[in-house]
């Protein structure tokens, strides 16, 4: 723990502090490495969470705002914020859906394929850099199978 913390501390609360807090460490390693990945995107203007959008609207048959927030964890009205700046961009469009009018499907239009292109090439390139930086002591494959685990974990 750093010399400007206090020393009465309670045994818990010096544990948080510590560094050994699993969901402390994992929210600070993702904020790194959401800074990384935006980086690598800026110059198109995108962030990873509008990449990771613009990709399941692509790879899924019917892409609902639903359906992309639940793949993504997040609450519908989050993904639907999210998707103001793709929409205002000229990268998505949505019509509503066939069968039920008060969901949306969504789209990419013509330029948003472009971005998600131009996006996945950018994104493999931190990808490899986060895999070189990782190249000594690390273990991705480990890492991913635990995180992944992490992201499916139900407690229900």
């Amino acid at each position: 723990m750093s010399d400007d913390a206090r020393e009465d501390l309670s045994p818990a609360l010096a544990e948080l502090l510590s560094g050994s807090c699993y969901c402390l460490a994992v929210r600070r390693a993702s904020r790194r490495m959401i800074r990384l990945y935006d980086a690598a995107l800026g110059e198109l203007g995108l962030s990873i969470s509008q990449l990771g959008t613009l990709a399941w609207i692509k790879a899924l048959r019917v892409p609902t705002v639903q359906k992309i927030a639940d793949y993504m964890e997040m609450d519908q009205s989050a993904m639907s914020r999210g998707l103001v700046p793709l929409e205002r961009s000229g990268y998505v469009m949505g019509a509503p859906h066939p069968e039920d009018k008060r969901r949306r499907v969504l789209a990419l239009t013509e330029s948003g394929e472009a971005a998600l292109a131009q996006g996945a090439e950018a994104w493999a390139e931190a990808q490899r850099e986060v895999e070189a930086e990782q190249a000594e002591g690390g273990n991705l494959a480990a890492l991913m199978t635990s995180l992944n685990g992490l992201a499916t974990y139900d407690r229900t």
